[in-house]
């Protein structure tokens, strides 16, 4: 009890590690044993089995390659529309053209169904008057007529038309092929138009294609191909082909019988075979696996066994090599977690170094880098206080109160006015105003008729310095006055019209604006020289693809605001996001068009902050 619960009292996380993975690896591996021993017995059987069924399977699939190959071969002859014709053709004389015709075109035929067969097939055609055709050599191999005196032949008048015979494994009538194969597998069939017999097909393929199949499993079995009387078609062992397999008709296995009894263990010479049997998808004939009992399960016990051996063996080694790889692994934790109590106490100079490219290693360079950091921000904090505080110093040295100059500037246009001077007080007042908006930051967002007012005093100024004035013609839509926009979000454009498009000399700059449900548009116009198209390209280019490049020009040129066209395309860009728009339209001429879009709803700021 002590012990146990020492295991479970270990502070130290290497320690939990390591217990916990040989726990981890022990438990497992003990019940694996204990189960997998009480289950052997049945196991085994099923696993010898489940050897058999898959190989028999798996011949099923290889050997209904070849049957399909064959019938579909037949398939090509029967269904051909000209070898149709030709059978219905009755030439009497063998020896015409007509009949040579025949002859080319059915050899035609047959080299073409040859192509695209996958193993070699025999064919034979025979009409019903006697004439035989076939893709063997009618005098020097065999001649297809002969198949008209086997008993089976008279069978095939009573097949459908998409009917098979099949005739089975025969002694091989094609005397040049018979040393590579003794046998044959044959297939017959009836070619019919409409209810009217035309001829008879006659296909064969190799026995030995399906023996080859055999011969690639295991050689204590006896793999075999039978019908459905007993018959053995092909065999592991050529020696017993056309004998009759007698363990098919006992019990019934396969044969109209019960088919839960396969698996069976059967009996002969005192010595127990394990009989699997697989029917296969065409006609009547199956698959069957006979196997010595014992071998089968010894052979897959001994691979058990070493299994268990191996594995075992491996665990042990691979539990050492597991305590001595985690001891190391766990090495670094150890060291970061001695680093961390030091810095825990206060002390930031130590640091860790350790140098492996693994989790461990990055956690360990970022617990230094992040060690580091903080001895420079320390530094960077202390040398920025000190450097704020000068900086708090002179500015209050320096600052003059905004509201001063503006009281100044009311007192002098207050004497001039009482002295008649109605022009130059009314100019001192547009000035006070304008100083006023441009140095307060503390109303970012205005309403339209504000910014218009602004405008408006910006243009007094103006044509105070100019000897040609420039008219402000202001159009806006009613419902547009009150609509919220940002402070100096249009002067720029109406000083980009007067200083470009104008060119400081008279004309006149138009404002109008208008609502919809999404959004402010606002439109400002001037009837000066214009641009060529050539140039309002360009203006564009750099305005929308970002281009940083610094060289005066009407986009990015900073006036008395201080926001040139560039930087007050951007900053609406930041503010409202890419809803807003702005878009320029020139003539040479005639003077410039420019429409801003100010979308309606949050703004980013006001968007972040939800």
């Amino acid at each position: 009890m002590n012990g146990r619960a020492h295991i479970f009292n270990i502070k130290s996380f290497r320690q939990k590690l390591l217990v916990s993975s040989i726990l981890c690896l022990i438990v497992p591996m003990v019940i694996a044993v204990l189960i997998s021993n009480y289950a052997t017995k049945d196991v085994l059987k099923e696993q010898a089995v489940a050897n058999m069924e898959q190989s028999l399977h798996t011949m099923d699939i290889y050997i209904t390659n070849l049957i399909s190959n064959m019938i579909y071969t037949t398939n090509v002859i029967q269904f051909d529309n000209e070898v149709t014709a030709i059978l219905n053709d009755r030439i009497p004389d063998k020896g015409s053209t007509a009949q040579f015709f025949h002859i080319k075109k059915m050899n035609e035929k047959f080299a073409n169904v040859e192509t695209a067969a996958s193993n070699p097939v025999y064919l034979a055609v025979i009409d019903t008057a006697g004439t035989a055709y076939s893709n063997y050599s009618e005098f020097q191999d065999y001649d297809p007529l002969n198949f008209t005196r086997l008993d089976w032949f008279q069978q095939l008048e009573n097949l459908d038309a998409l009917d098979t015979y099949w005739v089975g494994t025969q002694a091989n009538y094609i005397a040049s092929s018979a040393r590579k194969s003794p046998y044959l597998i044959t297939v017959a069939r009836t070619i019919r138009n409409s209810s009217i017999t035309s001829g008879y097909i006659i296909a064969s393929m190799f026995e030995t294609d399906i023996h080859n199949i055999f011969q690639n499993y295991n050689s204590t079995q006896e793999i075999m191909l039978v019908n459905s009387s007993g018959a053995v078609l092909s065999h592991t062992n050529p020696a017993k082909i056309g004998t009759t397999f007698p363990y098919m008709k006992r019990n019934g296995v396969g044969i109209g019988g019960n088919e839960n009894e396969n698996p069976l263990i059967v009996k002969d010479q005192n010595k127990d075979f394990l009989l699997v049997t697989h029917k296969l998808p065409f006609s009547d004939w199956y698959l069957v696996s006979l196997a010595p009992y014992k071998e089968a399960i010894d052979k897959i016990s001994r691979v058990h066994q070493n299994v268990l051996l191996l594995t075992i063996t491996c665990f042990g080694l691979f539990l050492v090599i597991l305590l001595y790889l985690m001891n190391q692994w766990t090495k670094p934790i150890k060291l970061l977690g001695k680093v961390a109590a030091k810095v825990r106490s206060g002390n930031l100079s130590i640091r860790s170094n350790i140098t492996t490219k693994d989790e461990i290693g990055e956690f360990a360079h970022s617990f230094d880098y992040m060690l580091d950091r903080i001895q420079q921000m320390i530094g960077q904090i202390t040398l920025e206080q000190t450097g704020k505080r000068a900086a708090e110093l002179e500015m209050l040295q320096a600052q003059v109160n905004p509201h001063f100059l503006f009281n100044i500037i009311n007192s002098v246009r207050m004497k001039i006015w009482m002295k008649g001077d109605l022009e130059n007080a009314e100019l001192l007042g547009s000035l006070s105003a304008f100083l006023r908006m441009t140095i307060n930051r503390n109303n970012e967002y205005i309403s339209l008729h504000d910014e218009l007012e602004l405008i408006s005093n910006y243009v007094l100024l103006v044509n105070f310095r100019h000897k040609e004035p420039i008219v402000l013609e202001l159009n806006p839509a009613s419902e547009t006055l009150l609509e919220e926009v940002p402070r100096f979000s249009i002067q720029p454009f109406v000083e980009n019209a007067i200083n470009h498009g104008l060119k400081h000399k008279g004309g006149s700059v138009r404002i109008s604006s208008r609502k919809d449900a999404n959004g402010l548009a606002v439109i400002v116009e001037d009837n000066g020289e214009g641009m060529k198209q050539e140039m309002l390209d360009e203006l564009r280019k750099k305005l929308f693809s970002g281009n940083t490049d610094t060289e005066e020009s009407s986009f990015n040129y900073t006036g008395v605001s201080g926001i040139g066209l560039k930087n007050a395309y951007e900053r609406l860009q930041l503010i409202y996001g890419y809803d807003s728009t702005l878009s320029i339209e020139s003539e040479d001429g005639v003077g410039t068009k420019i429409h801003i879009y100010i979308p309606k709803g949050r703004r980013r700021e006001e968007q972040s902050d939800v």
